[in-house]
């Protein structure tokens, strides 16, 4: 690897941090994972030791030393506010013994973009655990879209808890998902489930784990999911919308990511393509090409001068040879 310069990607969410290290011709040379390193201001000392050590991981596997490192990019869940952005900047830079002049930091939202599409025009709707969303009219202009989820993106897992309470009311009508959702939260009386909600007696891991019996109910044709899903794409599609409008070019790549997304069937699709397309049908419409730690190289390598897509292109073959 003499002489070939190396960059590290990082992605650190709320619930778990992955990073690799690439050459800049798209080899993978390194990955390491480990648990979430969010921040919500300052950043904390947990969070700078999970970044550190997946740095550690990475340099121990390529046998090299950080100052070996080309740059860096990380995207960090909390990087939220340009007046925040110079001091975690300084800080994390700091935490990972990195030069600050080689060291890029900005929101995860956007290393999930540069690692979405390989076009210059795109942009990403992502719902997970959370919501966020980014686009660009061109490499390098990246921007945050409702990342804050301020606008409230409909979110199926939710919108479920308070429409199981409408249909034990007799607000809404009562379909087969009203008993399946029940006993996925484990309440055996449903007199007893506004009060379990209000309680929060039901552990959210259970509300968030909800989908695959949405998904299902909606594939056997029960009106309540239906809904919930016609629901979904709209404001999915609304969002991609609102960001192909930004980018100025119709023919942008729309793609859409996160767990939410990625677990719905294949039925959700065409559905979701034909949302997009009511507006602007020369679209792409896809999944993310690359996850996000792979992302946060691409920008590490554009930083550098090389070329995002080429460089992306070139990963997606070594990503797929594994």
């Amino acid at each position: 690897m003499a002489n070939i310069p190396l960059l590290i990607g990082i992605d650190g969410g709320a619930t778990k941090t992955a990073g690799v290290l690439i050459t800049s011709d798209g080899r993978v040379v390194a990955r390491a994972r480990a648990r979430g390193s969010a921040i919500i201001g300052p950043p904390g000392s947990e969070a700078c030791a999970t970044l550190s050590s997946i740095v550690d991981s990475l340099c121990a596997q390529a046998a090299i030393a950080r100052g070996d490192i080309a740059w860096l990019g990380l995207g960090l869940n909390g990087i939220d506010f340009e007046d925040e952005l110079p001091m975690q900047h300084a800080a994390l830079a700091a935490a990972l013994g990195i030069s600050p002049d080689r060291f890029t930091l900005v929101n995860d939202g956007l290393v999930a973009l540069w690692g979405a599409s390989a076009a210059p025009a795109a942009c990403i709707v992502h719902h997970g655990s959370g919501f966020t969303a980014a686009y660009r009219a061109e490499h390098g202009g990246e921007r945050l879209f409702n990342h804050l989820d301020v606008a409230r993106v409909f979110d199926m897992r939710s919108a479920l808890v308070s429409l199981v309470e409408r249909m034990i009311l007799g607000m809404a009508p009562p379909t087969p998902l009203k008993e399946k959702a029940l006993a996925h939260f484990g309440i055996t009386d449903e007199r007893k489930y506004c009060e379990a909600v209000f309680r929060r007696l039901i552990p959210r891991e259970r509300q968030l784990s909800s989908l695959p019996l949405i998904y299902q109910a909606w594939l056997e044709g029960d009106p309540a999911a239906v809904e919930l899903v016609r629901k979904a794409v709209d404001d999915y599609a609304l969002a991609a919308r609102a960001m192909i409008a930004k980018t100025g070019r119709p023919d942008a790549d729309a793609t859409f990511g996160g767990g939410v997304i990625a677990s719905a069937p294949a039925q959700f699709w065409p559905l979701l393509a034909a949302r997009v397309h009511d507006c602007y049908p020369a679209a792409t419409v896809k999944l993310p090409e690359l996850p996000a730690e792979l992302g946060a190289a691409i920008m590490a390598g554009y930083r550098i001068g090389l070329d995002p897509a080429k460089l992306l292109e070139e990963l997606r073959e070594a990503d797929s040879d594994r």
